[in-house]
């Protein structure tokens, strides 16, 4: 396979983790980067192929947890700081739904926003929860 091949399997897995994070294939990306430095000394696919599983797989079962805990861990501190602040609405996406989708700006990013309200542009509310990467919103 080569160098080249697994050089641009570490650029496509590290660019899929971008695109799909999931913490699954930054370790594929780092295990292909791992064989790309071998791969000059062993001139073998099969075996190529076998370093590049057996990276992975540990990279996979033995970092992926630790890694998820400590980001969840760090969620867990950054959530409830948030929570209660007034934040402005933006855009209205979508009031058609039960749950009415806005866009607001908080802390220099744009997120989307969620309620079963009605707000309109440039309302002031409040941040009630989080689910996943929404910000639930309710009255001020």
């Amino acid at each position: 396979m080569g160098a080249m091949f697994w050089a641009i399997a570490t650029a496509v897995f590290a660019i899929l983790e971008i695109v799909i994070p999931g913490l699954v294939t930054i370790w594929l990306a780092l295990a292909a980067l791992i064989v790309t430095v071998f791969a000059g000394f062993i001139n073998n696919p099969t075996v190529e192929f076998v370093i590049f599983a057996v990276f992975s797989l540990i990279f996979v079962i033995f970092t992926r947890p630790v890694l998820r805990r400590y980001i969840q861990k760090a969620d867990k501190k950054f959530s409830p700081q948030m929570k209660g602040s007034e934040i402005k609405i933006e855009k209205v996406v979508n009031t058609d739904k039960q749950k009415k989708e806005y866009e607001v700006k908080f802390k220099g990013s744009i997120w989307t926003g969620t309620s079963d309200e009605f707000f309109k542009v440039g309302d002031i509310v409040k941040i009630k929860n989080f689910e996943g990467n929404k910000i639930i919103l309710e009255r001020k």
